[in-house]
């Protein structure tokens, strides 16, 4: 029996998904015997929404506290210091590249790898925009780093990532966190935004169980 794939779509410098990759993580676990698991960064500052945080994403110092209080995630000093002092480049090509060079070398390792770069900058005000973080954190998760600068700097990877942002727009998930289900050759919406683990456990739970039933009537 074919697994269906639950695809979480996010980016590196949402701090909505930052607050949600716990959810995440306990999903994928809870479902590890029914669910393969697929993560795909969205591009959410691209092009000339890559600004810095003073320029475009001023609000994101007002937001954190209401991130902290729905999510129970805790934002980092350091990264609290360079949202108020605003000079920081919020640019979501570097770190989705990342993400889609990690899902091609170690694809078992994709979700894990999402929440440490989140961790990098939400907690420890890391900069994103700066591919050596990236083998710090493959070096963290005792994962070979030799083969990543090569992928990152390819062409191809960086073409692929930018088709993921289009694919990411014609499913619907054009705000992140959002979760789809695909099952075969269908892919439909499950959730978009921040939920609560409790909500998404019981609704993949119907869906997955609905799935099992109809194969085997």
């Amino acid at each position: 029996m074919t697994k269906p794939t639950l695809i979480y779509t996010y980016d590196p410098l949402c701090g909505w998904c930052y607050g949600f990759h716990p959810v995440m993580e306990k999903l994928a676990g809870r479902f590890r015997d029914n669910l393969q698991v697929r993560v795909i960064p969205g591009g959410l500052a691209i092009d000339e929404n890559a600004q810095t945080i003073a320029e475009g994403y001023g609000y994101i110092r007002d937001a954190l506290n209401q991130v902290e209080q729905t999510t129970g995630i805790t934002f980092g000093e350091n990264f609290k210091l360079l949202a108020e002092e605003g000079s920081y480049l919020y640019d979501s090509d570097p770190s989705c590249i990342a993400q889609t060079a990690v899902n091609k070398l170690y694809p078992d390792h994709a979700l894990q790898f999402a929440g440490k770069m989140q961790n990098a900058l939400f907690s420890e005000g890391k900069n994103l925009n700066d591919p050596a973080v990236f083998e710090e954190i493959l070096q963290e998760m005792k994962l070979d780093e030799t083969p990543f600068m090569p992928l990152y700097e390819d062409e191809g990877i960086r073409r692929q990532t930018r088709e993921q942002f289009e694919w990411c727009k014609t499913v619907g998930a054009s705000a992140f966190p959002t979760l789809l289900l695909e099952i075969g050759s269908e892919t439909g919406l499950m959730s978009r935004g921040y939920r609560p683990f409790d909500t998404l456990e019981s609704h993949l739970h119907h869906l997955i169980r609905n799935y099992e039933k109809l194969l085997r009537s």
